[in-house]
């Protein structure tokens, strides 16, 4: 896989679990977490601009750190690792 396509990893998963977790979040922690979302690609812009490829490896990091947070959030915890 290319390198670029590693980075649409989070991204999917985070929108996946937005959907998942639709009942358990509810509208409106849904749309604070979409707020942060399009706030963390709004900053990633800015530091693309200042320091060129530090801006996307920031947010796929944080979008990562989000993913991490929704499934323990949505799945209470409850994840069983064979």
């Amino acid at each position: 896989m290319r390198p670029c396509s590693y980075s649409l990893i989070p991204f999917v998963l985070f929108w996946i679990l937005l959907f998942l977790g639709r009942e358990e979040l509810g509208l409106k922690w849904i749309l604070i977490l979409v707020g942060f979302w399009a706030g963390a690609l709004a900053g990633m812009v800015c530091v693309e601009g200042a320091w060129p490829g530090m801006g996307r490896a920031l947010f796929m990091s944080l979008q990562a750190i989000v993913d991490a947070v929704l499934v323990v959030v949505i799945f209470k915890g409850d994840i069983r690792i064979p």
